[in-house]
């Protein structure tokens, strides 16, 4: 795959904002065009980047506007497919590992050695795989997901170290910062899953209403997955403030519960399809959306309805003082 940004020296970028994937990206992007401005962007910010006449946008659903996307999410791909918005200078393809591996070959950067390093670690941590590495990343970065300078910040440290971002000093201060309050929510999340694995229970609803450490919750799906059940879907309604991570909390109030899904590669459950009822979307094994307040206990319901055709269920409600 050819480069299809051109000669242009600057150029306008938006990518994932809270993923190895997408601060990958940033990275390969960075590498080819050290100037270039890139906007981080979650899922929710799309509205707000509409009128925004993009390059090049990753490991992110096609804006209208955009020149170019490249991505690996299949509802990306079967949305811009459906309604002819695919052009040559895309490269969506659902079979991918990562946007990133996509993205190194759009930039012609599979020579280069430092970048095919960045896109390794890209690949493993979009993959569900796992290393002590992509989930020290991985935690720095959501821990930082609405701080735009934060992230651009990692962005750098990638292009400058490599996958011996664990030397720079900035980081390794980071990691030591938040390490203990993980090891909080994982020892909760033990004592979660082990209670509800002896009672036989393959599909977990665990429903947080205060205190649980909101970057351990990826943690909690990974060990219940880990440990025999096959699929867990997290509904985040904390209000509360995130002492270790603030910008985690910081639309805590805006009157929408958060949904995620996770399946183990056992199962034949669709995350996705589940997701999209829910008015989401993302991967077969791993999904998400967002449901207003007002629409909690019908989402329930639904989540209930389908989880149930798949085995037993079972509900835990947390609130922690």
């Amino acid at each position: 795959m050819s480069q299809c940004i051109g000669m242009v020296t600057h150029v306008r970028v938006a990518t994932h904002a809270s993923d190895v994937d997408g601060i990958v990206s940033a990275a390969l992007i960075l590498i080819k065009y050290p100037n270039a401005k890139i906007d981080y962007l979650t899922l929710k910010d799309l509205n707000s980047a509409m009128g925004i006449e993009y390059d090049l946008i990753v490991d992110l659903p096609k804006l209208p506007l955009a020149k170019a996307n490249v991505d690996h999410h299949i509802s990306n791909y079967e949305r811009v497919t459906k309604n002819n918005l695919m052009t040559d200078k895309d490269l969506i393809d659902p079979a991918a590992p990562s946007a990133a591996s996509l993205l190194i070959k759009y930039l012609n950067l599979e020579n280069n050695p430092r970048a095919r390093k960045l896109v390794d670690l890209a690949n493993i941590a979009d993959t569900g795989g796992y290393s002590k590495k992509t989930y020290i990343l991985d935690k720095i970065i959501k821990c930082h997901s609405k701080e735009p300078d934060i992230l651009h910040k990692i962005a750098w440290i990638l292009v400058e170290k490599g996958e011996e971002f664990l030397d720079d000093e900035w980081l390794k201060n980071e990691w030591k910062r938040i390490s203990d309050f993980l090891e909080k929510g994982r020892e909760i999340s033990k004592k979660i899953v082990k209670d509800v694995l002896k009672r036989k229970v393959k599909n977990l609803i665990v429903d947080l209403i205060k205190g649980f450490p909101r970057l351990a919750i990826s943690d909690l799906q990974w060990l219940f997955i880990n440990k025999g059940g096959e699929v867990i879907v997290v509904i985040n309604r904390m209000r509360d403030n995130d002492p270790i991570c603030p910008s985690l909390s910081k639309n805590a109030n805006d009157d929408t519960a958060r949904i995620s899904i996770r399946v183990s590669k056992k199962s034949t459950f669709n995350g996705r399809e589940l997701a999209e009822k829910l008015g989401g979307g993302g991967h077969v094994k791993a999904a998400g959306a967002r449901v207003k307040a007002s629409e909690y206990y019908n989402a329930l319901g639904l989540i209930i309805h389908e989880l149930s055709r798949n085995g037993i269920v079972g509900y835990i409600r947390i609130e922690i003082s």
